[in-house]
């Protein structure tokens, strides 16, 4: 459960660089300052059975460069949120000098009088399953609540 969870936390911040920098062409663009937090549920995507190459080498200084990785299952399913300071009731601010380009995940406990119903199914579309639609995709609580950060060596 522990490398699915870390390999979902890499496969979020893979896939918010590339909707940070989707509006450039060629070489990928370069990293953009994240403007939101996330919240994260588990799901159970099918098996997208493809292999891709990674280039980590930006200058957020992940320094890394995978070749032939496996994408598997889909694990974590993530959207942008506001989040709010419960004593004040204000909107804590997610980026505040727009200078964060990477995501830090945290934990997340939800009270067992806010779990609610059982969760839906969802039709899942994106540009690493195989014909861009994965159907019943099955979703569990939330897990995971990612803020904008700033990585340095």
């Amino acid at each position: 459960m522990t490398s699915k969870r870390v390999l979902g936390v890499v496969a979020v911040i893979a896939l918010v660089a590339l909707s940070a920098t989707a509006a450039q062409a060629g070489a990928g663009g370069s990293p953009s300052p994240l403007t939101g937090f996330f919240v994260c549920k588990s799901i159970n995507g099918n098996d997208a059975a493809r292999r891709v190459d990674v280039d980590s080498t930006d200058p957020a200084g992940w320094g890394f460069n995978l070749a032939g990785v496996r994408i598997g299952n889909a694990i974590l399913g993530c959207a942008f949120t506001k989040l709010f300071n419960p004593t004040t009731g204000l909107e804590i601010s997610p980026n505040p000098n727009i200078s964060f380009e990477q995501l830090k995940c945290y934990s997340v406990s939800v009270p067992r009088s806010q779990t609610g119903t059982p969760s839906p199914s969802y039709i899942v579309m994106d540009n690493l399953f195989p014909g861009g639609t994965d159907l019943n995709v099955t979703s569990g609580s939330v897990t995971l609540v990612c803020a904008p950060a700033s990585f340095t060596r």
